[in-house]
C-alpha cells in the first residue's frame, strides 16, 4: 500500500472509501509493536494487548475524521504519529487502570502474609476469607453494567473497541473513561465495607 496523504486520508474518508484507509493504517502496525518494546513501560505488554491498542487506535483515528470532531486542518501531524500516540495512551490507561484493580487483590495478599507471621491458629485463613467476602459484596453493589466492564475489562481482556461495539459505548475512549469511573467506585465501596466491619 502507498502511503497516503493526509488529504488523500480525508478525501476517502469523506467519499466512504474505508478500505485504502484501514489499510493504510494497519501498515504500521509492526512498527508500533517494535515502538513499544523499546519503552520500559511498554515493553512487557504482550503481542495481543499491543495489537487491540493499535486496532483501536486506528478506529478511533477513523471515527474522529469520519464524524469531523477532526479536520483537515486541525491534523498537523501524520497519521502514524497520531496512532502511535493514541495507542500508547490507552496502553499507558489500560496499565494504571490494571495496577488499580490489581491493588485490591494485592491488599489481600499483603494482610494474609501479615497476619500469618502473628498468628499460628487459623485466624488468617478466615481474616483472607473475609476480605475476599469484601470485595465480593463490593463488586455486587455494582449496576449490571458496571460490573459487566469489570468482567470484560480484566477477567476476560477484551479490548476497549470491543466492549464499545458490545455494550453501544460511542468510542474506544468512552470505555476507558467509563471503566476509570466503575473502579473508582469500586474502591470506594470496598474500603466503605471494611470500615463498616472493623477491618480498615
Amino acid at each position: 500500500m502507498n502511503n497516503l496523504t493526509n488529504k488523500q486520508i480525508f478525501y476517502y474518508i469523506e467519499n466512504q472509501n474505508h478500505q485504502p484507509v484501514l489499510t493504510f493504517f494497519s501498515s504500521f502496525s509492526k512498527r508500533f509493536y517494535f515502538f513499544c518494546k523499546k519503552r520500559d513501560q511498554l515493553k512487557l505488554l504482550s503481542e495481543h494487548q499491543i495489537q487491540a491498542a493499535f486496532d483501536d487506535a486506528c478506529i478511533l483515528l477513523y471515527e474522529k475524521i469520519e464524524t469531523k470532531q477532526l479536520t483537515y486542518k486541525q491534523m498537523s501531524a501524520s497519521a502514524e504519529t497520531l496512532i502511535f500516540a493514541i495507542a500508547k495512551n490507552m496502553l499507558s490507561e489500560q496499565g494504571r487502570e490494571q495496577l488499580k484493580y490489581n491493588s485490591l487483590h494485592s491488599s489481600l495478599d499483603n494482610n494474609y502474609e501479615e497476619v500469618s507471621r502473628r498468628e499460628e491458629d487459623n485466624d488468617d485463613y478466615w481474616l483472607t476469607e473475609l476480605e475476599m467476602q469484601q470485595l465480593d459484596e463490593g463488586l455486587s453493589s455494582l449496576s449490571s453494567k458496571s460490573y459487566a466492564l469489570i468482567v470484560e475489562g480484566f477477567m476476560e481482556s477484551k479490548s476497549y473497541s470491543q466492549i464499545a461495539k458490545e455494550q453501544n459505548y460511542s468510542s474506544a475512549n468512552a470505555v476507558g473513561v467509563a471503566i476509570h469511573r466503575t473502579l473508582k467506585v469500586l474502591k470506594e465501596c470496598v474500603i466503605g465495607i471494611r470500615k463498616r466491619d472493623g477491618n480498615y
